[in-house]
């Protein structure tokens, strides 16, 4: 028998629900064995602490209080344990007040400001007695948020909207930082931030003029590992990051998957007047994203210029944020940029590309390959940091580094109608497997976690 500890919590969490967590494979592998089973709704705390040289004590098989049996989850690929409760336990429905620092979601449509608008409504439908407090920046904001917000029935009576210059000083359960760094936090209470990535310190500016920008985001995110109960993080490979370049020990980091099933389908039959609109003609290619440098855009373009030699008529469309400075006056004529698209715009170049490249070298999660899967949109993906955990055995994975790789797996996706039909099959079924409401029920389970373990401190 296994040498095991029960740590008792407080009997009023009992809650009677399935309580899940997955079993951190990083601690498996990096903590000599330790697997640590969390649920902060339940009766105990399960640790294997030998490799602490801690021999434990004795579990007798009749003191288990609950039956543990392994299942599947289909938000992730990892096994999972799960603590079935008593028949006679009931649930809690006590309160749970969070705080979400939200000081840019009136101006943010993509990325954090998505993510956070993907939860905010789940996290109380999913969670009886979830109560919401959004600090904004200016009272402008509230004006801006709050109608959407009261358009929701399940919103109604369960948000409220104060100035973020106040946060530190209201009293919650959680107070939840969802843009990846904690600012001033408060003197009770348990801190969750959500890192989604750490480019800032992981990829810094190389120019001279950037050292003050760069040690400004050293100092934020140095800040954010020390004053976080827990940290929610997007990938494993983000939880990787924070861990080589913060020290942040894995047991203070859930791994939480997001999702695109949300994003809005349009009808089809107005693709080619939106393709028409935008001057895209087919086929093309298609990349989405930021110019920066970790997006290796210069990979894509000698890889299709390559491809464009046996094939001219293809085009590279790329749709995405584009910093003033980058002019298209020298571009080549199968390039073609537009900048910031809308939904419904980017819906019709999925559907209408030949496939979506991702060449990335670095990426907190890569929320368009799901976009693009959940279309049925074949995906060429580089092996490279998160994308590998969202693309799973459905893309089509080449040497992040390779042109020849790349402009291979171009052409061949581009000539092979049977490659793209299985791509495409392939896409959909791997983007079924993510969903926001599971993102939503183990980020509450983050925030119970980190209310009881804050109280233990």
């Amino acid at each position: 028998m296994r040498a095991l500890h029960f740590v008792p919590f407080v009997a009023a969490l009992l809650d009677g629900r399935q309580a899940t967590q997955r079993a951190d494979t990083h601690g498996d592998q990096q903590h000599g064995g330790r697997v640590r089973l969390i649920s902060t709704c339940t009766a105990y705390y399960l640790f294997n602490r030998a490799d602490e040289g801690d021999p434990g004590v004795e579990c007798p098989e009749d003191m288990m209080p609950w039956s543990l049996t392994p299942r599947m989850e289909a938000h992730s690929a990892d096994a999972v344990l799960t603590l079935q409760p008593p028949e006679q336990a009931e649930p809690a429905g006590g309160s749970l007040v969070v705080a979400v620092e939200a000081t840019r979601l009136a101006r943010e449509v993509r990325g954090i400001g998505r993510y956070v608008r993907a939860l905010l409504p789940r996290l109380v439908a999913l969670r009886p007695g979830l109560q919401l407090i959004l600090f904004v920046k200016r009272q402008a904001d509230i004006e801006a948020l709050q109608p959407g917000f009261d358009a929701i029935p399940v919103m109604r009576g369960r948000i409220q909207f104060r100035l973020a210059k106040d946060m530190h000083r209201t009293a919650a359960d959680v107070h939840w930082y969802p843009w990846n760094t904690v600012a001033k936090v408060p003197a009770r209470g348990a801190v969750v931030a959500t890192v989604h990535d750490i480019v800032p310190i992981a990829h810094p500016d190389p120019r001279l003029r950037g050292w003050q920008k760069n040690l400004r985001w050293r100092r934020r995110y140095a800040a954010t590992a020390k004053r976080s109960t827990l940290i929610i993080a997007d990938s494993r490979f983000t939880a990787d990051e924070i861990h080589r370049m913060l020290g942040v020990p894995y047991d203070r980091m859930r791994v939480v998957l997001l999702s695109a099933d949300d994003f809005r389908i349009p009808p089809a039959e107005g693709d080619a007047a939106t393709l028409a609109r935008l001057g895209v003609t087919q086929p093309f290619v298609l990349a989405v994203g930021a110019a920066d440098r970790r997006k290796n855009l210069a990979t894509l373009d000698q890889a299709m210029a390559r491809v464009v030699e046996a094939h001219p008529e293809l085009r590279l469309v790329l749709a995405g944020p584009r910093r003033d400075g980058n002019s298209a006056g020298d571009s080549p004529a199968w390039r073609q940029t537009l900048g910031f698209v809308s939904d419904d715009e980017l819906a019709a170049l999925y559907r209408g590309a030949e496939v979506l490249v991702m060449p990335s070298t670095y990426e907190g999660f890569g929320l368009p390959v799901l976009e693009a899967m959940r279309l049925g949109t074949p995906v060429i993906c580089a092996q490279a940091s998160s994308l590998p955990e969202v693309g799973g055995n459905a893309a089509l994975w080449v040497a992040p580094t390779s042109v020849d790789a790349l402009a291979n797996a171009i052409e061949r996706v581009v000539c092979d109608e049977q490659l793209r039909m299985r791509l495409s099959a392939a896409s959909v079924a791997q983007s079924a497997r993510f969903s926001w409401d599971s993102t939503a029920r183990q980020t509450i389970e983050v925030f119970e976690e980190a209310v009881v373990t804050a109280s233990w401190r």
